[in-house]
């Protein structure tokens, strides 16, 4: 049976996508329940102790991200070194091993064999190894789609592997209904769902070509280069904005509707599938009929990603955090493709794998701030993330009207 490319890389992001939004709906109930919010550290020789409530929880998410940050350049380089079909496979099959890692130890934390301090460092190193590993997958998936897509039709061909991810990300919240069975129960699934599609990948999705590549390997990209650089700035400030409100949004609920935490990740769970399901409707129907340029889809998104974060800081009933979370969903499928097909426009054929890591590292590093800023601010008052994400998405937006972009007569072209 022979499966189109491009479906192949739509069932990969699928699972990737299914593995982020069970790791935002869980967690946070998970590391209460682990008692991580609870947490006291002494500070030697200072006679100091910290507690850092949910930024405990919050950090195991941010610091994780960092490593993504980090080591996504390096994977975006060897797929174009390596070619991406490899790298994809890496990716894959590490974020399965890396999810059992972690599962392993919090189950020992759940059954009481270990806990406190040491529960939080073993939990943050299994999380870095799964991160070191998994972050193959997104970088080369995007340089494997640009390949296979001109420079006119980006935008669309980067939408619909984006829609793929939404997909899944709406779908990974039902897994969270598991939870009534056990809290690891969703990442045992997920585990499976990711190492079913690392077969699919190495069974039939076709090598790239790399004898081409190898005659002419690109320097290696920095972020302040000029070509690429405000689209490097903005995609930091969106995903910083979505590691806020993802990674707070499961307290947000269990706080502000008095739930408890099964309950909690239920209806974090729904919002995350209206939210996921809007961008979805804005990426597979809008995006691909309206032949907007990259850029104009940038400006069009940012507005209502604004009116959902700010609709959620005002929020106390379920009805109003819904609409706001299909706002956001709404916003964010229109500035996530615009995003990558923006960044995509400015460099050579041969820069895209380490660009795309570059955006990867970027959205990496979103989800190191955002959470770790979102925890503090969260510990201040519960809708300060959320009204900070929607003044920065408006500032954006206010930024980029006003001035003409990269690649933005490229595209008209």
């Amino acid at each position: 049976m022979k499966v189109s490319p491009q479906w192949v890389l739509y069932i990969a992001m699928l699972s990737v996508g299914m593995g982020q939004s069970i790791i935002f709906a869980v967690l946070p109930m998970l590391g209460r329940e682990l008692k991580l919010h609870e947490l006291q550290l002494q500070l030697p020789f200072l006679n100091l102790s910290i507690e850092p409530k949910e930024l405990a929880i919050t950090s195991l998410s941010a610091l994780t991200a960092l490593t993504f940050s980090l080591v996504s350049p390096f994977w975006g380089r060897m797929s174009d070194r390596y070619g991406c079909k490899p790298v994809i496979v890496v990716g894959l099959l590490g974020y399965t091993l890396g999810m059992a890692l972690f599962s392993g130890v919090a189950y020992a934390g759940l059954v009481g064999a270990i806990g406190g301090l040491g529960l939080y460092i073993l939990l943050l190193v299994a999380r870095i190894i799964h991160a070191s590993v998994m972050s193959a997958a997104f970088p080369a998936s995007s340089a494997y789609m640009v390949g296979l897509v001109d420079a006119n039709n980006r935008a669309k061909g980067l939408g619909k592997l984006s829609a793929a991810n939404q997909l899944g990300i709406m779908c990974g919240p039902a897994l969270a209904y598991l939870i009534a069975l056990n809290y690891l129960a969703p990442f045992f699934v997920q585990s499976l769902i990711t190492l079913f599609a690392a077969i699919l990948v190495a069974l039939m999705l076709p090598k790239t070509d790399v004898v081409e590549k190898s005659l002419q390997q690109p320097k290696k990209l920095t972020y302040w280069d000029k070509r690429y650089r405000v689209y490097i700035g903005v995609g930091l400030v969106v995903y910083t904005c979505l590691g806020m409100v993802q990674q707070t949004l499961g307290f947000f609920f269990q706080d502000t509707l008095n739930l408890d935490g099964v309950t909690a990740a239920k209806y974090y769970s729904s919002a995350m599938v209206v939210s996921s399901g809007a961008m979805m409707f804005a990426q597979l129907f809008l995006v691909q009929r309206l032949h907007w340029r990259p850029q104009i889809l940038l400006r069009f998104g940012l507005p209502f990603m604004m009116f959902g974060f700010v609709l959620v800081a005002v929020s106390s009933n379920l009805p109003l955090l819904l609409i706001g979370m299909a706002l956001f969903g709404f916003g964010m499928g229109f500035t996530g493709p615009g995003f990558s097909a923006c960044a995509s426009l400015t460099v050579a054929p041969n820069e895209q794998g380490a660009l795309a890591g570059l955006v990867g590292a970027v959205a990496g590093m979103g989800f190191v701030i955002g959470p770790l800023l979102g925890g503090f601010l969260y510990a201040l008052d519960s809708s300060y993330p959320y009204a900070l994400a929607g003044a920065c998405s408006g500032i954006v937006f206010i930024v980029i009207s006003l001035r003409s972009l990269p690649g933005e007569v490229l595209s008209e072209e």
